[in-house]
């Protein structure tokens, strides 16, 4: 059954939505060419932190949770990633070891460019290397935002817009992908709280009163956002609402 899920994926379509957008067929057909499909169960390891980088993975299908263990053992959500983000550019470049163990969320299928054939790529195509660039100085950028933020700006900010950017209906650091009908966050309330360095009961008082004023809806493991504009108002009170009204869910 496997098989038949992965023979129907695109890979050729998979990088022109991801990190081969707008470059010419024939540098799209030729990484297609290289790139291995690979299937992994849900809670399935693909990387470990501190393990020899062996290549770059693009999301086909599913979603990948990276993660990281606390000084008492406790494994600590940094990022949740989906369909069509990619990752584990760093320690290809740098040559250092993986800085997060990356899992499976959800039975998931990933595009893999071995070690080798991803620098080939680059070598032999420098505007492949002139994209990377961009995007690893996007991700900087984005990340001294958010360290300025996590000094600076209320909780309930911070909440709205992690809330909004894993609902893909904002653009965030790890993925620029956005989707107007995006709507569940597929985190625990435990989960937030990790990501945003808060308790668990921070995060469900904030969760609450959204909930009872019908911006969100609470689910088994996951948040709906049900007024995305309410919520971007929260998130980004200097630019008003984030979505015009008639694009909100019913």
């Amino acid at each position: 059954m496997q098989n038949r899920i992965n023979d129907a994926i695109d890979k050729s379509a998979l990088l022109r939505a991801s990190w081969l957008s707008g470059f010419p067929d024939a540098v799209v057909a030729e990484a297609a060419g290289c790139g291995v499909l690979r299937s992994v169960e849900d809670g399935g390891l693909i990387h470990a932190r501190g393990a020899d980088a062996d290549g770059f993975y693009t999301i086909a299908r599913g979603a990948v949770r990276f993660s990281r263990a606390t000084a008492a053992g406790q494994s600590t959500v940094i990022a949740v990633l989906d369909a069509p983000a990619a990752f584990g550019e760093i320690s290809l470049f740098d040559g250092l070891p993986r800085t997060h163990d990356a899992h499976a969320s959800g039975p998931t299928t990933l595009l893999f460019h071995a070690r080798t054939d991803f620098r080939r790529l680059l070598r032999t195509h420098p505007a492949v290397s002139e994209r990377f660039a961009r995007m690893l100085s996007l991700r900087l950028r984005a990340t001294f935002d958010m360290v300025e933020e996590a000094a600076t700006a209320p909780l309930g900010q911070r909440l709205a817009r992690r809330l909004l950017e894993l609902a893909h209906l904002k653009p965030s650091a790890m993925n620029a992908a956005t989707d107007r009908h995006g709507r569940d966050v597929p985190l625990t309330q435990e989960e937030l709280g990790q990501l945003l360095g808060k308790s668990r009961q921070s995060i469900s008082r904030l969760l609450q009163q959204w909930e009872q004023n019908g911006l969100i809806q609470t689910k088994y493991g996951r948040i709906s956002i049900r007024r995305a504009a309410d919520l971007g108002a929260i998130a980004y009170p200097e630019r008003g609402t984030l979505l015009p009204p008639e694009k909100e869910a019913s």
